[in-house]
Parts: C-alpha cells; structure tokens; sequence
C-alpha cells in the first residue's frame, strides 16, 4: 500500500515538472489556438471570408444572365458594305427600300449560324408610318441544347432621311425589350424563336409566330401571337388552334391531336385590317392535307374558316425593310 502512494507521488511530481516546462517554452492563448479554429471571429472571417453563391436562383434568372453575357461578348457594329480591292470593277451593293412581307407569311430567321454565334438577330421592320423599327434575337444555349427569343422595338430619328434612320439604327442604340418567350423550365433540346410576321395597317399592332422546336422531332408548334402598342401587351392567340380541331373534330370526325399538324400565319387580313389570315396542314404522308384557310381577330374573339380548299386571299404588306442588291 505504501509503495503505491509512493509511486503516485512520483507521476504526480512529474507532471506538474512537464507543465512547468511547457509552460515556459509555449502559453495557450485562446483565441489563438481554439477560437480562430472553432469559432467565426471577426478575425477569422477577414483572412477567411465566406464563398459568394452567385449561381441563380431562378431559370429565368441563369437566362438573363447568359442573354446579358451573349450581348456583352458580340460587338455588332452599325451597317456598312465594303468593297474588295482585289476585284476590278466590282459594282458597289444597292440598298432600297421594300415591303417586308413578300411573299407573304414567307420569311424566317436563318439559324445556320446559331450554335456558332450564340445569338442571331433578325431584319429590322419598320412601321408603317417610318418612325418606329422592330427586330427580334435568337440566343442559343449549348449547355442545355436549347434557344429562347426576344422581341425589341426601337425609336428612329425622323429628322433623318428613311434609308439614314433605319441604317443608322442598330441594336447599339436605345433598344427596348418587349417580349421574350418563356424559358422558365430546364427542358432539353427545346427551341423557341420569334419571327415578325407584320405591322398592322394602323401601326398599332405587330403579328409575331413563335415556334417552338424540339430536337430529335423537328418544329414541334407554331403559335400566332399580336403586341399591342397601345396596352403594352401580347395576346397568344390560341384560339384559333382550338378552332381548327374543333371544326375537323365535329364536321369530318378528324382528331388533329392524334397527327402531327401546324399553323403557318400569312399576314393581315387586307379587307379587314383587325384580322390575321393563317393557313392550317396535317402531315399525312409523303403530301400535307390541307386544313383551310382561316382568320382571327387581334383580340381572339373569333375565330373563322374562310376557305377548306382556296389559298388566294389579299394579304396587306404595311412593314418596310432595307434590301441590299448588287448592280448588274
């Protein structure tokens, strides 16, 4: 019993010799060896600050980011036409001014360029009474394989001539933004484009096609959508989708919805300037079944079927456009 309270004596004295000793060549701070390790001082945070998540938080927001970054990137600079000196005689290109719906219902954006470019924009057209021109991009996303539009109008200066103002406009100056289509949902392979289909005769309204696309299929849809310049908003006309099926659903027992079939939109009704003529087919083979002929009001209220098999309808042409050519 006496040996082990001797033997403890023993470790307790070298114990308190090994403190006494750690304590000369090293004292414990604290802050040092606990609270800057453990704990978010104030210290800490300034030689560690936090990471910053600037990931969005909304589709909508990773795409207006990536349309701002697009835009940033492209420098597009102002019109011009250059000549090479390497060619003799080469005739210098003619610009005029044209209707911008001819042939009617037959203009679409090129996207050959798209995936190379990331963005492409479309012919400006102008109004009716020359003093406004609008124009629509195209942006494309390789990550998710998918494209979105959007539509921009922009003042002209009238106190220039038609062909300076519209030349001298570009989307470098003062362009506003009034629709883009939806891309909220992270969908593969979906692409969206808007395409000017016309200025009304009034120039109060502009007739737009959105088509939308899926990859591996082709051209999935094409919506007829109208801006209002006097509500400051778009109205998707999908009544007269809904008109279509229902009238081959009632008088021919045809389901549209079992086979693939779309709208192609042609452009202002010239007898009645509030209505926008568009031409329906059904892929049925190796040959489309024509679907008729119809025509519905700015406000889709109604609906109508002009013809089941006649194509000839009077078409207004109220935008203008500039058209280079070259002399012969």
């Amino acid at each position: 019993m006496n040996n082990r309270f001797v033997l403890l004596i023993i470790c307790a004295l070298c114990f308190l010799h090994m403190l006494l000793v750690c304590d000369k060549a090293y004292s414990f701070d604290f802050k040092r060896d606990v609270s800057s390790k453990f704990f978010w001082t104030k210290a800490y945070k300034e030689k560690h600050p936090a990471p910053v998540n600037n990931m969005p938080k909304t589709m909508a927001e990773y795409y207006r980011d990536v349309n701002k970054a697009a835009a940033k990137a492209q420098d597009i600079p102002s019109p011009h036409f250059e000549k090479d000196d390497k060619l003799v005689d080469l005739p210098d290109p003619m610009i005029s001014l044209v209707k911008y719906n001819n042939p009617p219902g037959k203009i679409d954006i090129n996207l050959n360029s798209l995936k190379k470019k990331r963005k492409i924009n479309s012919i400006g057209v102008v109004s009716p009474n020359l003093d406004r021109m609008v124009y629509t991009s195209v942006f494309y996303y390789p990550s998710t394989q998918t494209a979105g539009s959007e539509l921009y109008l922009m003042d002209l200066d009238t106190n220039k001539t038609v062909q300076s103002r519209i030349e001298e406009a570009h989307v470098n100056h003062g362009q506003k933004s009034l629709f883009r289509t939806e891309m909220d949902s992270l969908d593969l392979d979906i692409q969206k484009t808007l395409t000017i289909i016309d200025w009304s005769k009034d120039g109060k309204r502009l007739a737009i096609k959105e088509k939308i696309s899926y990859t591996p299929e082709g051209l999935w849809k094409t919506n007829l959508l109208v801006y209002d310049f006097e509500t400051g908003k778009i109205k998707d006309l999908s009544e007269i989708r809904s008109a279509i099926q229902y009238y081959w659903r009632s008088n021919h027992a045809l389901r549209l919805q079992d086979y693939r079939w779309d709208i192609y939109p042609i452009g202002w009704d010239a007898k009645h300037p509030e209505r926008v003529i568009v031409f329906a087919y059904a892929a049925t083979g190796e040959r489309p079944k024509y679907l008729g002929a119809w025509s519905i009001d700015y406000k889709g209220n109604r609906a109508m079927l002009l013809s089941p098999v006649n194509t000839s309808f009077e078409i207004s042409q109220n935008g203008v456009c500039l058209k280079t050519e070259g002399i012969k």
